[in-house]
């Protein structure tokens, strides 16, 4: 009634803007002042509510019955928006003119890679009463290799807000994310969490972490939204020297090794691994470029998931700890002696992994716990 009374005595309407909706860390109170501001909205005809918020299941649970005219989307970060880029760029540029030149200010705009809250830390690093470095010294920081620095505060407060149960599950499942060579599908993480006995929800996982994580629609693979949360999450895989309770701690070697396990197994998988001509081609006579459905073969016959693992599983296997090293000598036996080495052999073939291959046999050949994997595959 304090905010609303007054507004039955005004005849203009009146816009009333709040910021960072979802840094109210209580789900209950989140949801509820949500709803609240909802209800006012609808029954005050003159009142307009404009709010902002990182992406969070809670907002978006109360405010999408209320799309109407549009649908209610996720643009955060998203440089397929020029409205976002341009936002960047303005601040920028107000920010620090007759700071950085023209073309310097333009390489941050770039460099920001449509992230505000990188854009607006790097501009307060400019402030002269707080930096004792020159401002091109401090651009040409920016510019260079990403170091650590107060974006690294975003993403603790992040995680502070996840619970101490579920934050060492969560751990587990960003650990495998980082440790992929390329992005996993929902379902085939899922696969992954299942078959390492990880007691976590990939679904839940991406929506708690809306934030920096974003999925593909057209692959539905998983995403981190901006090359800094991978750094932040790669400082994270650093033993702590100080009592760091509230954050993210990866075992990234532990993880290779899970998903390590996760590729032989698919390979190992008498239903869709690796079989004789997986690709159903008529005569192995055939070089690939006589068959001119051989693209469309691979997509049909050769699951992402079983793709990924005949590609990578070597690079995994040589960043493994040496406990899970010594669990998958079976596994790793059986891979690589015949005949399943010849039709790991195929699918690289016919997806251009033999090269990749060969770098990744290399590598793994030189851990203790697989001296001898050279040896058995020659």
């Amino acid at each position: 009634m304090l905010i609303t009374g007054p507004l039955q005595h005004r005849k203009r309407h009146t816009i009333l803007v709040i910021d960072a909706i979802d840094e109210c860390k209580s789900g209950p109170q989140r949801r509820e002042l949500v709803e609240t501001l909802s209800t006012t909205a609808q029954e005050n005809s003159n009142l307009r509510i404009f709010i902002t918020s990182r992406p969070d299941p809670v907002i978006e649970k109360v405010l999408e019955p209320l799309s109407i005219k549009a649908k209610l989307t996720d643009r955060l970060h998203d440089t397929n928006h020029r409205d976002n880029t341009d936002d960047i760029a303005a601040y920028i540029h107000k920010s620090l003119d007759g700071v950085l030149s023209f073309a310097k200010r333009q390489q941050l705009v770039k460099k920001a890679n449509g992230l505000f809250i990188w854009a607006s830390t790097a501009c307060r690093m400019f402030d002269a009463e707080s930096s004792a470095l020159d401002p091109e010294s401090t651009y040409d920081g920016l510019i260079s290799i990403d170091q650590p620095g107060a974006i690294d505060g975003v993403y603790n407060l992040i995680f502070e807000r996840i619970d101490q149960a579920s934050k060492a599950v969560i751990g587990e499942m960003l650990g495998m994310l980082l440790a992929a060579f390329e992005p996993l599908t929902i379902g085939d993480l899922e696969d992954l969490v299942k078959h390492t006995k990880v007691r976590g929800n990939v679904k839940a996982m991406q929506m708690i972490l809306g934030s920096i994580l974003k999925v593909d629609p057209t692959t539905n693979s998983i995403q981190f939204r901006h090359p800094t949360i991978v750094e932040y999450l790669r400082r994270c895989c650093i033993a702590p020297t100080t009592n760091t309770r509230d954050r993210i701690h990866i075992k990234i070697d532990h993880a290779h090794g899970q998903v390590a396990s996760w590729c032989l197994h698919r390979l190992n998988s008498p239903a869709e691994g690796l079989k004789f001509n997986i690709c159903q081609i008529e005569s192995s006579f055939y070089l690939n470029r006589q068959i001119p459905d051989l693209e469309a073969r691979v997509a049909s016959f050769i699951s992402r998931g079983l793709r990924y693992a005949s590609l990578h599983w070597p690079f995994h296997v040589s960043a493994m700890d040496d406990s899970s090293g010594h669990k998958l000598q079976s596994e790793l036996a059986h891979i690589v002696t015949s005949p399943f080495a010849l039709y790991w052999m195929e699918i690289l073939s016919v997806t251009g992994g033999v090269m990749r291959a060969i770098s990744g046999l290399r590598a793994a050949a030189q851990r203790q716990s697989v001296s001898d994997l050279s040896k058995r595959f020659g």
